[in-house]
């Protein structure tokens, strides 16, 4: 029995010294492999223009006027299928996304001080104002899309 708990003692050992160097590594790869700001990269000529909408790939190879009319058409039928297939998606895996989300917070917070729960509450409440609006933003970009294509 002596010998099996000395086994059990070293293989124990053996692996927190493995994952113990592997953290380090790990840490240190982390530390080298750190991002340079933005203004720091180079650009292509091409990227980051914002020069208005974006053209759409089909657009970019050149069509025909008769080619653009049906693939105008196939473009209006699928996105007319894709909204109904998110909002099917949207009704069926919100709700339960929601509970998740909202009980994963309350386990985290159920951890903080209530100093902290706060700090963490005004952070929530940021994050969730910017997502709205990013929302609204992009329903707003889509309505003009339509509007601009039919």
């Amino acid at each position: 029995m002596d010998k099996l708990l000395r086994t059990r003692l070293v293989t124990v050992a053996v692996l927190a010294a493995v994952f113990g160097a592997g953290l380090l590594v790990g840490l240190a790869a982390d530390r080298s492999l750190a991002a340079a700001p933005a203004a720091d990269v180079p650009r292509r000529e091409d990227e980051g223009r914002s020069d208005g909408p974006r053209k759409a790939m089909y657009e970019q190879v050149g069509p025909s006027a008769e080619q653009k009319i049906v693939i105008d058409s196939i473009v209006d039928e699928y996105r007319t299928a894709m909204r109904a297939l998110h909002a099917e998606f949207q009704a069926a895996y919100d709700p339960r996304y929601r509970a998740l989300l909202q009980e994963t917070r309350g386990a985290i917070k159920g951890v903080l001080t209530p100093e902290q729960a706060h700090a963490y509450d005004s952070l929530i409440a940021e994050r969730d104002s910017l997502a709205a609006a990013r929302e609204r933003r992009r329903d707003e970009q889509r309505s003009r899309d339509e509007e601009e294509q039919g």
